[in-house]
């Protein structure tokens, strides 16, 4: 058996017209202001976990970059980049 959630109670202030489009929106989804709320914030945190994520593969992607550029770029490596030359693909 589940354990219950516990709720805490939180007062926020949003516009009076925020709060008329949440009521409405409530209504209409058949949910609580409290339910939609909630889901709204579901969305959110996984939103935020995905940016978080893209913004750590942009770090390592960042942090590896001067690496590869070394391996990449450098005179043993630089006859590769005249690949043409050295094995003469027959023209079409």
């Amino acid at each position: 058996m589940s354990d219950p959630v516990a709720l805490v109670e939180k007062n926020i202030h949003i516009s009076a017209d925020r709060a008329s489009h949440l009521s409405r929106l409530a209504h209409v989804k058949a949910l609580s202001e409290d339910q939609l709320i909630e889901k709204a914030l579901d969305i959110l945190f996984s939103l935020a976990d995905l940016l978080d994520s893209q913004v750590e593969r942009q770090g390592w992607s960042f942090l590896s970059e001067d690496s590869l550029q070394h391996v990449w770029d450098n005179a043993e490596d630089a006859i590769y980049d005249n690949w043409r030359e050295l094995y003469a693909p027959p023209a079409r």
